[in-house]
């Protein structure tokens, strides 16, 4: 009997304890405020390089807070944070659309007290628009050293592919004062030596970029941002070309016909070519060709002042002629007549009064060229 008494002594007890709580809890829950306010939605930790827009730009948060701080409670005191958005989130040309998720984990209450909290948000869903600040940059190769003797460098500058690229940075730093932005940044290559050099090569070379200035690559499905940036040089290396004059380059005309024969004058002529050192010593009398630039008429009787075309013979390997040029020829008219064919000489021959003179070289540097 007297265990049965305890028992529910402590029953009630329990009992009592739980109502006197559910009071407490109503009278303190009496003491609190409601309100829903509209918070900015904001990035956090975002690059400078960016810019961004929410969508929507505020969101409607539920706050509970006790009576008393009610003169903190303010929409300026609430923000929507977001992080992660980065610069592989960003368009190029248009802004590039990502959706967000939010949660109460989201709003940032700043200092306030611990006992105001976020209860309810209005939607649970950001979209935020990002897009880069660019520039587009060229790229100048520099260079240190010279060829070997006797060769040079044949482009200049020399190509690098790309040679326009897109930047990105802070906008102080992209567009400073008194700059176009349309005006593309002048970038640099890190010295490309030529020393000694006789060959021609391709070779990657670095493009060390300004503080704050990041390479954009865009392949039109990703956007890629990178702190370093390289090229790939062509650098074209050849012989040095000279000047040579050639004389008493024979001129040899021939008729079709086995009947006739053309006699001309004058029967030589001198040559100025322009090659490679190597190639100008397999250059002789024999290296060339002369054709009337329009048809002679093989008729017995016929004389004209005829305009010659000068060509390297077929003879001429074609290494030698893709390197090598005609600059110029004298003389490049002749007096030409078909007369009937007599023993006196070889079809096509002039028949000349005295002996071929010998051949006659000079060797100078090439014209300046634009």
């Amino acid at each position: 009997m007297t265990r049965l008494k305890i028992t529910s002594d402590i029953i009630l007890f329990i009992v009592s304890l739980f109502i006197a709580l559910a009071v407490w809890l109503v009278a303190r829950q009496s003491d609190f405020e409601n309100q829903i306010l509209a918070a900015r939605v904001a990035p956090e930790g975002a690059p400078d390089t960016m810019e961004i827009k929410m969508d929507p730009p505020s969101i409607n948060v539920s706050i509970q807070y006790p009576k008393t701080y009610d003169y903190l409670i303010h929409p300026e005191a609430f923000t929507i944070v977001l992080k992660g958005i980065r610069e592989n989130l960003a368009g190029t040309g248009d802004f590039m659309y990502t959706p967000f998720n939010i949660t109460l984990r989201n709003v940032s209450m700043h200092d306030l007290p611990a006992t105001v909290r976020p209860t309810g948000l209005s939607q649970d869903l950001v979209t935020v628009g990002a897009r880069l600040y660019t520039r587009q940059a060229r790229i100048m190769a520099t260079r240190t050293g010279k060829p070997a003797d006797g060769y040079r460098l044949i482009q200049d500058p020399i190509r690098l592919e790309p040679e326009l690229v897109i930047v990105t940075g802070p906008p102080s730093i992209l567009f400073p004062q008194g700059h176009s932005p349309q005006d593309p940044l002048i970038l640099e290559t890190e010295p490309v030596s030529l020393e000694g050099r006789k060959e021609s090569s391709f070779e990657t070379v670095n493009v060390p970029l300004p503080k704050a200035i990041k390479y954009v690559k865009d392949d039109k499905l990703h956007v890629q941002v990178q702190e370093n940036l390289s090229v790939r040089a062509h650098i074209v290396i050849d012989e040095e070309e000279r000047q040579k004059t050639i004389s008493d380059v024979p001129i040899v005309i021939k008729a079709f016909s086995e009947n006739l024969t053309p006699v001309y004058s004058p029967g030589i002529a001198n040559v100025t070519v322009e090659a490679p050192l190597s190639m100008l010593k397999d250059l002789n009398r024999d290296s060339f060709m002369f054709i009337p630039r329009l048809p002679v008429e093989e008729r017995v009787g016929y004389k004209a002042d005829i305009a010659l075309d000068a060509k390297f013979s077929d003879k001429i390997p074609p290494h030698i002629r893709d390197k090598a040029s005609i600059i110029s020829y004298t003389p490049d008219v002749i007096h030409i007549e078909i007369v009937p064919r007599t023993d006196r000489g070889e079809q096509g021959e002039m028949i000349p009064s005295s002996p071929t003179p010998q051949a006659r070289e000079e060797t100078f540097p090439p014209t300046q060229k634009p």
